[in-house]
């Protein structure tokens, strides 16, 4: 996943390449079916045509007929907006850094705010991203997501909210592999050590090394995986043997300034969604064609 400075799928590209329906059908249907070698029903080699008025293939062979709808399945299945109105918000979507409001969707494709809304919604829903265990390298770090204490009113304050309390925050768990530079984020109950152990032993294969702060909670990891350490407490940020939880703090500075800057305010129940859209652009921040690469994970 190397750095792409030129090349940048653009706008101009994407009116070229998708201009009307038609287009973006096509590409859902190759996206969808493209793979197939032989009609489902008839067995005869693929030979399908678009059936004029209708989101929909059909097998050209004698006596089969065969209809497929590719949109089912996918966030564009029963939606009245149309397939290139979608393709502009999901162009709008990759190319947004710090994440884009329902209201500017709204006012971008024409289409009320509740839309905007549901269909920033299913992108993040049918959006997937790789959380195959990870190996080697592994920087590790928690964050707790939720409005500072301190601008709140004096009658809404929340009592001893300091540190690792998140009696009124969200607890989230990250995990990042230096080698490879990919991302998984997790939200979790609690920063109980125990609860850490069960998360990371999905995501990270035993005999790993991670890099982690001085957090206690970590300790139990140690009969696991391989632990160096950084003490944050003492002002040490990277150590001697190069252990840091830099990365991972730079990933958490993105989610943050999408959440405050567009967002504003996230419901618990779909901050997971929220993070989803976080871990997907960070883990395709180089790519040349973040577009292409989220069409790929919503068909995927």
């Amino acid at each position: 996943m190397g750095k792409v400075t030129k090349n940048e799928y653009t706008l101009d590209e994407l009116l070229r390449d998708y201009p009307d329906d038609d287009a973006c059908l096509e590409k859902i249907f190759q996206m969808t079916y493209g793979r197939m070698e032989v009609c489902p029903k008839c067995k005869c080699k693929l030979d399908y045509i678009r059936v004029k008025g209708r989101r929909a293939y059909q097998c050209r062979k004698y006596k089969c007929y065969n209809q497929v709808y590719p949109t089912v399945g996918t966030p564009f299945e029963k939606t009245r907006i149309s397939l290139k109105s979608w393709f502009h918000a999901i162009f709008a979507f990759t190319i947004s850094k710090n994440g884009i409001s329902a209201h500017e969707v709204a006012r971008m494709i024409k289409v009320s705010e509740k839309t905007g809304l549901r269909i920033l919604k299913q992108i993040r829903i049918f959006l997937v991203n790789d959380e195959s265990p990870m190996d080697g390298f592994i920087q590790i770090d928690e964050t707790f997501v939720g409005g500072k204490n301190k601008n709140r009113h004096a009658d809404k304050k929340a009592k001893k909210s300091q540190g690792r309390a998140y009696v009124d925050k969200i607890p989230v768990l990250g995990m990042i592999d230096m080698t490879s530079g990919r991302a998984i984020a997790k939200v979790i109950p609690d920063v109980k050590g125990t609860t850490l152990k069960t998360v990371l032993l999905d995501h990270i294969k035993t005999g790993s090394t991670i890099l982690t702060d001085e957090y206690r909670g970590y300790k139990i990891l140690e009969r696991y995986y391989n632990r160096e350490m950084c003490n944050h407490r003492k002002k040490q940020y990277v150590s001697e043997s190069n252990a840091s939880t830099n990365a991972v703090e730079n990933l958490w500075s993105c989610l943050k300034r999408t959440l405050n800057g567009s967002y504003i305010s996230v419901k618990k129940k779909y901050l997971f969604l929220y993070l989803k859209e976080a871990i997907f652009k960070y883990n395709f921040r180089y790519s040349s064609n973040m577009f292409n690469d989220l069409l790929n994970s919503l068909f995927s």
